[in-house]
């Protein structure tokens, strides 16, 4: 340390290129990484401060085989005509996202010398990563307070095996006089979105999740977004059926 301190008049001797020189010298990789680290912080600040925040999401659960070739801007596009600016800030912003997952099949396996079943992608490595990587994101998604969601019959029928009870609104109730299937489905095929997902499925259905079922459901803002996503979700449904 003693070699980088330098008396002021050994400084005004040997100049500040010497001083900078010397301090290089020693302080050279020390510094590169600090001047890493605050670039690094700086860009997260970023990013965080100017993240979109989207008014809200429909999220589609479905099979891996054909949902790559949806066009997601044109489905939020279209979903922004049926929305409001929620925020007030940066227009009116929905987002389409989805998780699609590979075939999955049912095993007995012993684990730890226990029976138990295990959902799993065949015997496929680069299926286990996509399956455990679109569950990933469709925990995250039913953690956040989304409520419009679009199943699949198979990935429907996985996520409600382990329910004791209904988690989606009744739409039947709701909208009597629409074609409801088993109380909550509004089939997309019936809707104005019907040639939007005709790539994936036909017999894909819109589900609303009940208010109940989301965290921290009791809360005025989460509760002011989902009657926000309600709106949203009735806007979809009387541009689909102007007489109903």
């Amino acid at each position: 340390m003693d070699r980088f301190r330098l008396k002021k008049e050994d400084m005004q001797k040997r100049g500040w290129r010497d001083w900078l020189q010397n301090y290089w010298f020693y302080y050279k990789w020390p510094t590169v990484i600090i001047l890493c680290i605050l670039i690094l912080g700086s860009s997260i600040l970023y990013s965080m401060l100017n993240q979109m925040q989207y008014d809200a999401t429909v999220y589609l659960v479905c099979r891996s085989d054909t949902a790559a070739a949806l066009n997601v801007e044109q489905i939020q596009n279209k979903l922004e005509n049926y929305a409001g600016d929620y925020d007030g800030k940066d227009g009116i912003n929905v987002r389409f996202g989805y998780s699609a997952l590979p075939d999955v099949s049912e095993e007995d396996t012993v684990v730890d010398g226990l029976e138990s079943d295990i959902v799993r992608p065949d015997e496929d490595t680069e299926d286990i990563r996509e399956y455990l990587a679109a569950t990933t994101a469709l925990a995250g998604e039913m953690d956040s307070d989304t409520a419009i969601y679009i199943f699949d019959e198979i990935q429907y029928n996985e996520m409600m095996k382990d329910a004791n009870r209904p988690i989606f609104v009744d739409l039947h109730e709701k909208y009597p006089d629409l074609p409801i299937k088993d109380g909550c489905k509004l089939m997309v095929k019936n809707t104005i979105f019907a040639k939007d997902f005709l790539v994936v499925s036909d017999d894909l259905f819109f589900v609303v999740r009940d208010l109940a079922y989301i965290r921290d459901h009791d809360k005025q803002k989460v509760i002011d977004h989902y009657a926000y996503q309600m709106d949203l979700f009735d806007a979809i449904v009387k541009a689909s059926f102007p007489k109903a």
